[in-house]
């Protein structure tokens, strides 16, 4: 069981990683995009059409594929002030607390996302743009991001349960 979790959590690790990965090359390319559809426009040349919208699509794809790297990383917007003036027990449960109260929420945002994932599926519905993707796609990031930050969420109740004891252990060993 246990190496069978550390596997899935291992892949899981790297899946979030690529996905983080994916999005700092997409707003690479759409960086370098934007000077040269600059230059054509000045030099008369033409440009490119969709590059607008391709942003507004780049920048919502990556910034919901790539929170559950944001979180596991703790580079989110956080108040620790509650925490920090705990003692270390109590802030890592309230850690594990808020951590499952995340993992709550991000699961019920994952089923609404679901249920209008199939809802825009059964519909066909498409936007009114230029670069039209069909808005279940859009649904279907939405909803992936949700359920990638929930195991997320409970990864870091696990974490911080090992680290605990990890302490714990060498508290015992150091005999502080």
């Amino acid at each position: 069981m246990n190496l069978c979790f550390n596997t899935f959590r291992v892949a899981f690790d790297h899946l979030i990683y690529l996905l983080a990965a994916l999005s700092a090359i997409s707003i690479a390319i759409f960086s370098t995009l934007i000077p040269v559809n600059l230059f054509l426009v000045k030099l008369q040349l033409g440009n490119i059409w969709w590059l607008y919208e391709g942003v507004e699509y780049s920048l919502y794809i990556g910034a919901f594929l790539g929170a559950p790297w944001v979180l596991q990383r703790g580079a989110h917007v956080r108040v620790d002030v509650l925490i920090m003036s705990l003692s270390k027990s109590s802030a890592a449960r309230l850690e594990r607390v808020v951590d499952l109260f995340g993992s709550a929420v991000c699961l019920v945002l994952f089923i609404y996302g679901f249920r209008a994932t199939i809802s825009e599926f059964q519909d066909g519905t498409v936007p009114d743009k230029v670069l039209q993707i069909k808005n279940w796609y859009m649904m279907a990031v939405f909803t992936i991001s949700f359920l990638l930050l929930a195991v997320e969420f409970l990864l870091r109740v696990v974490r911080s349960k090992e680290s605990i004891l990890a302490e714990e252990d060498a508290a015992t060993e150091t005999g502080i």
